[in-house]
């Protein structure tokens, strides 16, 4: 099943594409991250709240004319020479600490 198709179009045909905005969007998506951060607080079953995340970065980009495999790859070559180190349980990445 190709998922972000089919969330993509979920999206056209309840008219959150044209009847939105990347800033909406982006607005969602916090709150959607306030629900994960909520469930992993409390160490609740976390699928749900990451796969509504993902819905809405599906949505931005639809209406950017990107994918999930094309953002990745941008965002893998970024990081895939990074280094750094673990600090209190964070990567900081060379030179920014």
């Amino acid at each position: 099943m190709d998922y972000e198709k089919m969330i993509g179009q979920w999206h056209q045909d309840r008219n959150l594409i044209k009847g939105s905005s990347d800033k909406d969007q982006f607005l969602k998506l916090m709150q959607e991250a306030g629900e994960l951060s909520d469930s992993l607080c409390k160490g609740k079953d976390i699928r749900d709240d990451i796969g509504d995340m993902m819905v809405v970065l599906i949505n931005i980009m639809v209406r950017n004319n990107l994918t999930m495999k094309e953002c990745l790859s941008v965002a893998y070559d970024d990081i895939k020479d990074r280094k750094g180190r673990m600090i209190d349980g964070i990567f900081v990445k060379e030179g920014d600490d």
